[in-house]
């Protein structure tokens, strides 16, 4: 069990939903090679305007997997659980925050703190995590993040919080670096104080 744990964090996409992003189309749409990240490709374009397209194709893509996205399972229970046990939860998505905006109104979520890519340099730097640990006025140490991907675990470590991995068939070879894994959001639930009990 969590016990220490004051807040919890989570990714977004491939986390707490399931967005369908077509991440090689949106390679092949704005030209960026396999192996580099989107937001940082952007950041390589020389032209302004160039940056701009990208970037909304980006965004193109994101609003339609906003649009089609659906919980994982036992997100939405969890997260409303936490929710009313008043222990901070939010998200930190490199994600915009109007796709992010859309798609946790689409789905019902509870109120979330959200820091998207407009408020803090993108994952897998920790600025958004310590943001957000700075608001709540709590120390880094005392929270957790959860993702998917290895960009969550190394934004995580960065910033001090214990980095939590929602284990896929996609993501194992990240297993090892993260603090704890789970396959199920009701065997995350069991692990956090009582304050947070799972409703599933």
């Amino acid at each position: 069990m969590l016990t220490r744990l004051s807040g919890i964090v989570f990714d977004l996409d491939g986390t707490l939903v399931d967005s369908a992003l077509d991440f090689p189309a949106m390679r092949r749409d704005i030209g960026c090679p396999e192996g580099s990240g989107l937001l940082e490709f952007v950041e390589t374009l020389d032209c302004e305007s160039e940056r701009a397209s990208a970037t909304a194709v980006i965004h193109r893509h994101e609003m339609a997997g906003a649009a089609r996205a659906t919980w994982m399972p036992g997100a939405s229970s969890l997260l409303h659980s936490i929710a009313d046990a008043d222990m901070p939860v939010g998200i930190v998505t490199r994600n915009s925050r109007e796709a992010a905006g859309v798609t946790l109104a689409a789905l019902g979520a509870p109120p979330l703190e959200l820091v998207a890519r407009e408020d803090a340099r993108p994952k897998p730097d920790p600025e958004g995590l310590l943001k957000l640990a700075e608001r709540w006025q709590l120390a880094p140490e005392s929270l957790a993040y959860v993702g998917d991907f290895r960009f969550d675990i190394e934004a995580a470590k960065r910033a001090g919080m214990m980095a939590v991995l929602y284990l896929q068939d996609k993501n194992r070879d990240y297993a090892d670096d993260a603090d704890l894994v789970f396959s199920h959001f009701d065997e995350l639930a069991r692990w956090l104080p009582p304050a947070a009990p799972s409703r599933s």
